[in-house]
């Protein structure tokens, strides 16, 4: 203080001028420094979600691949040509993004003749399961897949280390940087308060500068952080979407399919009550198949397509107030005091609408993470689709398009099958052959839509007279088969001829046109007196229902004696 006294005002101006100088000079130093390092810092995390953006993709471009390798569709392939074009231009970008780095350049190089090299190993497998209509098996292939895939792994994890290092580098220089600059600036301004006013002044606007600049730095890091929250939060959501899809690829019916449902929404949505309906066959109303969850309001059961606004719009739709807000009919008003919020997400696949998901969930507003959802959903749809169509193919392999019975190939299964079992249990078995009499000459008198439509009625009379445990199948033309385990001689009889005079009663034909009727012959076969091995019972009941042909028709025959192995079946019409 007594220095300062002793100085002439000039001086003390000169003095305060070149400390406010120097001072300044330093800030703008350290402030160029800092802003330098901040830019290093936003490059290095500009990098590291492009690095992210690779893995994703490459999961991606690989599950498009195995997808329309596992089902053939044409939506999987193009998927995997937009995908992995994505991911190529994603590595260039990377490779760009990281050139002022020679040792990272050369690993964005090399990581992109990686993604390269997989991808055309991918393509590769697809034309091969082109070519030969099954899913590829050389295992040269797939060593390759899976060196390349480890390959990939590896380099991102090489990439991701160094820029976390250099991350984690300029991070701690721009912490120095700020420190210095508040350091200089705490010594700086006490001084500066003992010069004259205009020093004062000076001192002041710049504090304002500073300020302005902390607040911007805050805000920026606050972005930052959310940022990497953000894509925290991504890849959490993509790694389980992968998992889910793995999952429901691998169900094997429908009713594993809605248990993966219910076990992967309650952990990735917890808190949140779940109800998935299934539109049945009918299309007339929704069945509840699956419900998780704690119930936060009544819900319908079986409640009709138009009650769920999501199916009517064909897109999400959200309730942000079930209690007093506009909401879907299959829901009731909640009981007790709490708000309510809910989400519907239909369930289309191909087009088509095969049911919806309805989440529910204490409070008001939108529910959390509904994005999350919507994707979930969507890969149930898909899933949903698949196992449908594989059980109607599955329906289709084993039923006779035209009379709903069994087909011949599942009657020669399910015979061997059936007199293993009674084999096991000591007890009979009863094989029935049927016959429609004169049927070629019904076909050529009264047309071929006729015929089908008398086979079609004697195949709907058949199922009315069978058991639960009973097989009926047509075995062929105008020929049917009844298996009837754990049946003897007597009840083979009486069925048989239950199901002749069924035949008999039955009228062809449009109510106001002429009625046409037709009549059964049927052989009757028992297990052991005319063999243990399907392929003689099947003979001795076809040698019995030519017998019953021959003594004239629309009547029951039993097999008198075993049928030989090398004898023929007679084809009767």
């Amino acid at each position: 203080m007594i220095v300062l006294r002793n100085l002439s005002p000039l001086r003390v101006f000169l003095a305060a001028t070149v400390i406010l100088v120097s001072l300044g000079l330093y800030v703008v130093a350290n402030a160029i420094q800092f802003a330098s390092d901040y830019r290093a810092v936003t490059h290095t995390y500009t990098v590291l979600q492009h690095l992210d953006r690779i893995e994703s993709l490459k999961h991606q471009v690989v599950a498009e691949s195995r997808g329309y390798l596992l089902a053939g569709r044409a939506e999987n392939r193009d998927s995997f040509w937009r995908i992995g074009g994505a991911l190529q231009r994603e590595a260039d970008v990377l490779a760009e993004h990281v050139i002022d780095n020679d040792a990272q350049h050369g690993r964005a190089v090399a990581l992109r003749r990686a993604l390269d090299a997989r991808l055309r190993l991918s393509v590769q497998a697809m034309q091969s399961w082109r070519a030969g209509a099954t899913m590829p098996g050389d295992a040269p292939l797939l060593m390759a897949i899976r060196h390349g895939d480890r390959d990939i792994a590896m380099r991102l994890e090489h990439l991701r280390s160094a820029e976390n290092a250099l991350l984690s580098t300029r991070s701690r220089r721009a912490e120095r940087s700020a420190w210095l600059t508040l350091l200089a600036a705490g010594i700086g301004i006490p001084l500066s308060l003992l010069l004259i006013g205009h020093a004062q002044r000076r001192l002041a606007r710049e504090n304002r500068v500073r300020r302005q600049a902390e607040a911007a730095a805050s805000d920026s890091n606050a972005e930052l952080n959310a940022t990497v929250q953000q894509l925290a939060r991504l890849s959490d959501s993509m790694a389980a979407l992968s998992q889910y899809s793995s999952m429901l690829q691998g169900a094997s019916d429908a009713q594993e399919l809605y248990e993966i449902t219910a076990s992967t929404f309650r952990r990735l949505l917890p808190g949140l009550g779940g109800l998935l309906y299934v539109i049945r066959a009918s299309r007339d109303h929704a069945e509840l198949v699956a419900q998780w969850g704690g119930a936060v309001a009544p819900n319908d059961p079986a409640p009709a397509l138009q009650a769920c606004w999501s199916v009517r719009r064909h897109a999400p739709f959200a309730m942000d107030d079930l209690r007093h807000g506009l909401r879907c009919s299959h829901i009731g008003r909640p009981h007790g005091a709490e708000d309510v919020h809910g989400l519907c997400v239909p369930l289309s696949a191909h087009g088509e609408v095969v049911g919806w998901l309805s989440l529910q969930g204490e409070g008001r507003g939108r529910i959390p993470d509904e994005s999350l959802a919507i994707r979930l959903c969507e890969q149930l749809s898909l899933a949903l689709a698949n196992v449908r169509l594989r059980e109607s193919l599955r329906h289709q392999a084993v039923r006779d398009p035209l009379t709903g019975l069994f087909n011949r190939r599942y009657l020669e299964e399910s015979l061997a099958r059936e007199i293993a079992r009674c084999q096991r249990r000591a007890q009979p078995l009863a094989v029935l052959m049927l016959d429609v009499d004169h049927f070629k000459s019904f076909n050529d008198r009264h047309g071929h839509a006729m015929g089908d439509a008398a086979l079609s009625a004697f195949a709907r009379m058949l199922k009315t007279r069978c058991r639960p445990e009973d097989i009926a199948c047509r075995y062929g033309g105008e020929e049917f088969t009844l298996i009837l385990p754990e049946t003897d001689l007597a009840t083979a009889l009486e069925r048989a001829e239950d199901i002749r005079a069924g035949a008999a009663m039955l009228r062809i034909g449009d109510a106001g046109d002429a009625m046409l009727r037709i009549t059964v012959s049927i052989g009757v076969a028992l297990m052991p007196e005319h063999g243990e091995v399907g392929l003689e019972l099947m003979r001795a009941g076809d040698r019995a229902l030519y017998r019953a042909k021959h003594e004239g028709r629309d009547r029951v025959a039993v097999a008198d004696v075993p049928v030989a192995v090398g004898e023929p079946m007679r084809e009767v019409y």
